[in-house]
C-alpha cells in the first residue's frame, strides 16, 4: 500500500471513532430521557386511575 492510501485509513478510523463515541453519548442521553418519560407517565396513570 502507499502512504496517501494508510493515511486514508487512518484518517476514515479515526472519523468512525469519533462517530461511535458520538452515538454512545447520545444513547445516554436519550436512556435516561425515555426512563424518566416512563416514570411520569406512570405516575400519570396511577393519578388518572385512583
Amino acid at each position: 500500500m502507499q502512504n496517501g492510501q494508510l493515511s486514508e485509513i487512518e484518517l476514515i478510523e479515526r472519523f468512525i471513532d469519533e462517530q461511535i463515541q458520538n452515538a454512545e453519548e447520545e444513547q445516554k442521553k436519550n436512556e435516561k430521557l425515555y426512563k424518566s418519560l416512563g416514570v411520569i407517565t406512570g405516575i400519570g396513570l396511577s393519578i388518572i386511575l385512583i
